[in-house]
């Protein structure tokens, strides 16, 4: 058994060294390295900067790369949201006269969100971590804006919005803190290999780079850490483990996000999981794909009445849903696009008047005193050089109906949870609407983990010196 053991793992890293393009499989690390770090931590978004500040913090020698000309990835893409169930804005709550959240229910929401498929003990991790790491954020300056929201699939108000709305002022805040803690960050530093001590065998120890200046080796001392993100940007690899996603889906991901750095792991033997599983974000600017800062504000409106409605002015969706289901539901409306709509009176409990009046004018929110009007205005402009014929009536028959059943307390067509007190009907203009359409967004599936982060083997074994953190992991967000 240990021969026919040995061989299939022969024939496993020749082939995924095909896959990511090596020109070999399993090759001896270097007698000597071009240089050396105590950690070494590859691709610098939110978990690689955390990770590389932390490891420096606590007196390792490190060094963070990135292949990008830029820190960030596609944290500086993300919309500025961060999700915890208490934090040191605690008092938020009473002042907002919302109702508290707990560890627990976070928990339970992760889980029943993944269909039961995330690891209980990695979801644990993450949600007894964030409020410990938001408020490092805010000691370190992070400023948020005053609201707490319940977005889609959440049972509980945990969703802290920064003050742009934006990851860019996390990832700001975050290079911050790693510089002052000593790391040494490499832009335009692109890993091509991991070295393992044996094929398939043994701790990772190093990684060779490309740079502007040529090929090099760095080693690691104690740890090399993966967090180089997903593959929805690469239409390639996407296909290959998510095929339902037809090719021309646009992507919200930036050019980086191409999934190399996790194939580099499975050719050292990384397991994967959850791979076929990836989330559309249904509120994306439906001309580009892209998440601008004004596709946001759908994902964050759902508690406070905000209404998703179809090309014919109708609600297709409980707009608390979890992604998938609104994505999906908008996909099986048949019709291109979907809008969010919203009046003056709700606005302020997941956006600001500042970046409406810029939204407008940037024609990406459209705006009315009537709904009739509203609709007039959205058939107004061509959403992939094609015009809709939305019937004003139809679409004030829609929130008028909506809201009677905030008013009663009660959704019978959709099943939306309503808070009373919070979620607000729509009686008087201005009215907004936002056009928006599913792009794919976040891979799910990545690398295996254990609590402590830890890569996993084909066999279950930690693999010795190598850990992975952020969207390159799976287990995580299940489906």
């Amino acid at each position: 058994m240990k021969t026919f053991h040995t061989a299939w793992i022969v024939i496993l890293v020749l082939v995924l060294a095909a896959a990511t393009g090596s020109a070999a499989g399993f090759a001896e690390p270097p007698t000597e390295w071009d240089e050396t770090a105590d950690v070494v931590v590859v691709g610098a978004g939110f978990a690689g900067l955390a990770a590389a500040e932390r490891a420096a913090i606590e007196g390792a020698s490190t060094i963070l790369i990135e292949r990008m000309p830029f820190v960030g990835g596609n944290s500086v893409i993300n919309g500025g949201v961060y999700a915890a169930y208490t934090s040191d804005k605690d008092h938020w709550y009473d002042e907002l006269d919302l109702p508290r959240d707990s560890f627990e229910q976070h928990v339970e929401d992760t889980i029943v969100g993944g269909d039961n498929l995330p690891r209980r003990e990695l979801v644990e991790q993450m949600v007894a971590g964030s409020p410990h790491w938001l408020n490092m954020l805010l000691d370190h300056g992070l400023e948020l804006r005053e609201t707490i929201s319940r977005p889609g699939g959440h049972s509980g108000y945990r969703t802290y919005t920064t003050e742009n709305q934006s990851g860019s002022d996390i990832v700001i805040v975050q290079e911050q803190m790693a510089k002052d803690a000593g790391v040494d960050i490499r832009l335009e530093t692109n890993m091509t290999y991991i070295y393992r001590e044996q094929a398939m065998e043994g701790r990772v120890v190093g990684i060779e780079v490309e740079t502007e200046d040529g090929t090099m080796t760095i080693g690691a001392n104690n740890a090399v850490v993966l967090t180089t993100g997903g593959f929805a940007g690469d239409e390639e690899m996407r296909q290959r483990h998510v095929e339902w996603v037809d090719p021309d889906v646009p992507t919200t991901n930036h050019a980086g996000n191409a999934g190399d750095g996790l194939q580099l792991a499975q050719v050292v033997g990384a397991n994967t999981i959850h791979m076929s599983h990836i989330q559309l974000y249904p509120f994306a600017e439906p001309n580009t794909g892209i998440l601008d800062p004004a596709a946001v504000v759908p994902f964050s409106g759902p508690s406070f009445g905000i209404v998703y409605v179809d090309a014919e002015g109708r609600r297709y969706v409980d707009e608390g849903e979890r992604r998938d289901v609104c994505a999906m539901a908008a996909i099986d409306t048949g019709m291109f696009p979907t809008f969010a709509i919203f009046s003056d009176d709700m606005y302020h409990g997941f956006t600001t008047a500042d970046d409406l009046e810029r939204f407008i004018e940037q024609d990406r929110v459209l705006v009315a005193d009537t709904l009739e009007e509203l609709a007039e205005e959205i058939n107004a402009i061509p959403y992939q050089d094609e015009y809709i014929d939305m019937d004003g009536e139809v679409l004030a028959e829609t929130i008028e109906t909506h809201n009677a059943y905030i008013e009663q307390g009660e959704d019978p067509d959709f099943g939306r949870t309503i808070d009373e007190g919070v979620t607000l009907p729509m009686k008087e203009g201005p009215y907004y609407a936002i056009p928006q359409w599913p792009s794919s967004h976040h891979t799910m599936g990545g690398v295996e983990i254990t609590p402590q982060a830890e890569v996993l083997d084909i066999y279950g074994n930690p693999i010795e010196g190598f850990f992975a953190a952020g969207e390159v992991t799976g287990g995580l967000h299940g489906s």
